[in-house]
């Protein structure tokens, strides 16, 4: 996937900044996009922060944002020693240790030997883990729901077609569809 650099073209003498935008071309050498692109891209980006930012706090768990996403995942990766998750998570090791340590005090992880190497400590999601995990993943889905449903079913569907292009933009080693180009 090639990486795009946004800049701008310079402001027309009658085009003004919209009021509250942050857009800031970065300096570059890569390809350019246009304002219209670049200012969809703020707005994108600050609607997907405020939604997770909402779906974070309906989390309810008495866990922190930090202590969650670890979870999840030790979910996704399976058994596997504290550095994997502390670079998968990109937090420092004393970081991960304390996370780590809340998460097994909570009964939520659980320490393992591994059995092909007896040096190595693993980490797994206990049985209490993955129905918490579950449980917050169904809270969320509910609250959003719910808001979903006030809206219209034009917007709906207008939504959820943006949904399929946004599952396609952010899909692992995917090519995207750039009118043909890839």
């Amino acid at each position: 996937m090639m990486d795009l650099v946004a800049t701008t073209p310079p402001p027309r003498s009658n085009q003004q900044p919209r009021p509250g935008s942050n857009a800031q071309p970065p300096a570059t050498d890569g390809p350019t996009v246009d304002a219209e692109v670049l200012e969809g891209a703020e707005r994108l980006r600050l609607a997907t922060t405020r939604l997770a930012r909402i779906l974070r706090q309906e989390t309810h768990t008495g866990l922190t944002p930090t202590q969650v996403a670890a979870l999840a995942t030790l979910q996704r990766l399976g058994p596997v020693a504290q550095r994997h998750l502390a670079e998968a998570e990109r937090i420092s090791a004393p970081t991960a240790t304390k996370v780590v340590d809340k998460l097994v005090q909570a009964g939520l992880v659980e320490r393992r030997g591994d059995p092909t190497d007896r040096r190595v400590t693993l980490l797994a999601v206990t049985e209490a883990g993955h129905d918490l995990l579950a449980t917050t993943r169904r809270h969320k889905t509910a609250w959003l729901a719910t808001h979903l449903g006030t809206l219209s079913a034009q917007d709906r569907t207008t939504l959820m077609d943006a949904v399929d292009v946004l599952e396609r933009l952010v899909a692992p080693d995917q090519p995207q569809d750039r009118g043909g180009q890839q």
